[in-house]
């Protein structure tokens, strides 16, 4: 292979892997926990419903209100080792719930 395609390749596979970083480090920022009395905890799509609350519960927490599927919650908390307590409940992630335009939350939810 010549070497103009093979440094040209090389060019488009940096720039791409640079594109891929930006947008992963922008998506943490957003999904970082702003608010001190809310958060989304995300579980994984097998628990059943009555698990995550049961995890939210055992965390300390108290279930506002059920997102777009039944293992996202968003979760009102006083105690900021919550989004730890909510990890170790079993929640894959722990968001801001109004992240990424409020996608988390069901269309018929209104506040």
């Amino acid at each position: 292979m010549p070497a103009g395609k093979a440094s040209g390749k090389l060019a488009i596979l940096a720039a791409s892997l640079m594109v891929i970083a930006s947008f992963l480090a922008l998506a943490a920022l957003e999904a970082k926990p702003r608010g001190l009395t809310e958060v989304a905890a995300i579980f994984p799509p097998w628990t059943t419903r009555e698990r995550a609350f049961a995890g939210v519960i055992a965390a300390g927490g108290v279930v506002v209100r059920q997102g777009i599927v039944g293992t996202i919650l968003v979760v009102h908390y006083d105690d900021p080792g919550m989004i730890d307590r909510l990890r170790d409940a079993g929640a894959w992630a722990v968001i801001d719930p109004v992240a990424f335009g409020g996608c988390l939350v069901r269309p018929n939810d209104t506040e």
